[in-house]
């Protein structure tokens, strides 16, 4: 068991950084991400933790049209962190990829890959590989605000207009987005949606509060 080595030694020794030729890189949307396999984390687990102390479980991993053709994935990491005993769980998706005549390519493998990146996410939150969703998030973040100044503006004239609003008022905001977007979900800070919804939003905020302060202040 890990009862030897101390708490802040083993989180070191979970979180320190991956050698670079372990690393790989991914563009999504112009935008260079670091990444490792699910191979090397799973590596790092048993290393540091010992084969027998951590385990995951696939709660749920299902198909869902929400947003586009994905797979959802929800998966549960268990370890045993100095005799006692730590679960995290953790969501990740892969889009399901499809021929050019429409018919699936591969369902399994995507049903691989989603699990996967569940365990990654899962790994994270006890230090593995942290420093790559740390700077992921970070990228993401700088990209879209460079990127779209115009739809971060909205979304904070948005955020700031229902953070005051009452338990009603926000429940009034959730029937009129469901009206406007059907089953897209609402605009949040990784995604904060587009021109249309955020205006669409931030003017029936606006006629909820009676009298707010202009959107453009």
């Amino acid at each position: 068991m890990t009862d030897h080595i101390g708490s802040k030694n083993l989180l070191k020794q979970l979180s320190t950084p991956f050698p670079a030729e372990l690393e790989g890189t991914l563009n999504k949307g112009g935008v260079a991400f670091r990444f490792v396999s699910v191979n090397e984390v799973i590596a790092r687990l048993n290393d540091v933790l010992g084969v027998e102390n951590w385990t995951f479980e696939v709660i749920s991993c299902e198909r869902s049209l929400e947003g586009g053709d994905n797979i959802i994935a929800h998966v549960r990491l268990s370890a045993y962190i100095n005799d006692k005993p730590l679960q995290r769980d953790a969501y990740g998706g892969s889009e399901v990829k499809t021929k050019r005549d429409g018919d699936l390519l591969d369902l399994g493998n995507d049903h691989k890959i989603a699990v996967s990146d569940a365990l990654k996410k899962a790994a994270s939150m006890i230090g593995v590989g942290l420093y790559l969703y740390r700077s992921e998030e970070a990228l993401a973040h700088e990209a879209h605000e460079a990127q779209y100044p115009e739809v971060k503006q909205l979304y904070d004239n948005f955020t700031s207009l229902i953070e005051k609003f009452d338990k009603t008022q926000k429940e009034e905001v959730a029937v009129f987005w469901k009206e406007h977007a059907g089953e897209r979900p609402k605009p949040k800070p990784e995604a904060m949606g587009s021109v249309e919804d955020l205006t669409a939003l931030v003017e029936k905020c606006v006629a909820i509060s009676f009298g707010a302060e202009s959107v453009n202040e």
